[in-house]
């Protein structure tokens, strides 16, 4: 690992624990030429997953068209303030990508993404589901959308 200071590759790790909802690693790391501390956020990356479209056709997964469409729906509330609504989207993202890496998938269905997104919308914030669900024609019938 660089050092953001003084660019040198000899660093060590202080300390290392995961974050909330186990989605990430936080470690603490110290440079042994300069002496500063930094910290750094480690996650799994799932550039591997394939997405299955309803229309036949395969995409890679790209984690900010998830979050944008959790963000669309979550942020559209009365009296939502983008900043909560921000961390609520990375909340139920982190969710959705942790159950994604868990199942141990190479691809997986659109559909079971806005499976997971209205699942986890529905526990934290039913009117963002609701929207989130009719933009999603195959889980708003679901809703009765």
């Amino acid at each position: 690992m660089d050092c953001p200071h003084c660019k040198t590759k000899n660093t060590q790790v202080e300390n290392s624990r995961e974050t909330k909802g186990g989605s990430a690693i936080w470690r603490r790391r110290k440079c042994m030429k300069c002496k500063k501390v930094f910290s750094t956020y480690e996650s799994p990356g799932l550039d591997y997953l394939i997405i299955e479209k309803r229309n036949g056709k395969h995409t890679r997964y790209l984690s900010h068209k998830l979050f944008a469409s959790i963000y669309d729906a979550v942020s559209e509330g009365k009296h939502k303030d983008r900043g909560d609504s921000a961390m609520l989207a990375h909340e139920v993202l982190g969710i959705i990508e942790q159950q994604m890496l868990v199942s141990q998938k190479e691809s997986i269905k659109a559909t079971e993404i806005i499976d997971m997104a209205t699942d986890t919308l529905e526990t934290r914030d039913l009117g963002a589901c609701y929207r989130y669900a009719a933009f999603a024609p195959y889980r708003g019938m679901k809703f009765g959308i």
